[in-house]
């Protein structure tokens, strides 16, 4: 990072100011992956809570599934689990079935073999055994004994299939089923238990919780035009912010004070580049710009977001960047001001002790 600061503030400095090559440069996205904690979108009072998370399931159901790891595996990311019921706020309840098998049927497959010419010259037959079975899974959010909402995962009218690997008789596809019956059924339960747990757990997390979100894909802008005194320098700057943006983790933003010598870079442009008719300077001015919003959007500053894109729009190229950006801007503002959190990057933990 070190470098890469050196070499922009030396290429900074030795750019002609204000001179350019050209009457015009091409903009270019250049891509990022970004990582933060998205708000619940039906926040409650309080905001951070304690929940506890129980699972109900039949005599059979126990059996074939590993009751303690599917309850590990039941969350509201961010908020607190609790093994006593009586202290939390929230209950995550969810109740598995039998599975029920409806049918077990040998299907026949056959492959004709032909030569150059077409004929048939043999032909093969295949045998697998196919299991219709219905499974039910069901959940429901509580808090203070009040059922917030409910639904079902699998409904047992809902007909799941599974399909044994092929055998040359039908007979060793039957007694496969018919040997295997146990494992394989245990192996259902296991498949639509544990993917029941994980949807419920993404449904209240989004819901009610803080959950993390990472390799989200966005873009910056940089030029491509050798000919242009800026195109090193720019380059190099978006590159840097690019490496600071991907820093950022759920927890933590990247160092403001490393993001300085790139704010007053971007800022520069415009009062570098002023022909409002020349292209190269209009499009230098909205790739300066828009990554200002970009920067300011990420860094959790929706203020100087809505500031920048309104320059953005007035400079004329692409106003729909601009739009879009307080628009942006404008929603990451109420997110704000429902939760009172003020950042993306936090641990809850730590954040509301």
């Amino acid at each position: 990072m070190r470098k890469i600061f050196l070499i922009f503030s030396v290429l900074s400095l030795v750019s002609p100011w204000g001179i350019s090559q050209t009457k015009n440069v091409d903009i270019d996205n250049i891509w990022f992956f970004y990582a933060c904690r998205m708000f619940p979108t039906q926040p409650r009072d309080p905001i951070h809570f304690a929940y506890a998370a129980r699972i109900n399931a039949s005599s059979v159901a126990k059996k074939n599934l590993r009751m303690e790891a599917l309850q590990e595996a039941l969350y509201i990311e961010g908020q607190v689990q609790t093994a006593d019921e009586s202290e939390a706020q929230m209950l995550l309840e969810v109740t598995f079935g039998d599975v029920l098998v409806k049918s077990s049927d040998v299907s026949e497959r056959k492959e004709e073999v032909k030569d150059k010419e077409g004929k048939i010259t043999s032909t093969n037959y295949y045998y697998k055994v196919v299991v219709t079975y219905s499974f039910e899974a069901s959940y429901r959010i509580l808090t203070g004994g009040e059922e917030l909402t409910k639904g079902n995962f699998v409904a047992r009218s809902s007909n799941q299939t599974f399909a044994t690997e092929e055998y040359t008789s039908r007979k060793k596809a039957a007694d496969y089923w018919n040997n295997n019956r146990d494992v394989l059924i245990s192996g259902f339960y296991e498949r639509h238990a544990t993917e029941a747990v994980s949807k419920i757990s993404e449904f209240a997390s989004s819901r009610f919780g803080f959950p993390v979100k990472k390799n989200l894909r966005y873009t910056l802008k940089t030029i491509d035009e050798k000919k242009h005194s800026e195109n090193t320098a720019f380059r190099a700057a978006v590159d840097a912010l690019k490496e600071l943006l991907q820093a950022a983790t759920p927890d933590e933003l990247p160092d403001r004070e490393r993001m300085k010598g790139l704010v007053d870079y971007f800022k520069g442009i415009p009062s570098k580049y002023t022909d409002p008719k020349l292209k190269a300077d209009v499009r230098l001015r909205y790739a300066a710009y828009y990554n200002l919003c970009a920067l300011y959007y990420y860094m959790d500053e929706p203020e100087k977001v809505a500031e920048y894109a309104d320059l953005l729009i007035a400079n004329g190229h692409d106003t729909k960047d601009g739009e879009k950006m307080k628009k942006d801007a404008a929603t990451l503002q109420k997110s704000f001001d429902r939760t009172g959190i003020r950042t993306r990057h936090f641990d809850p933990e730590r954040y509301f002790h």
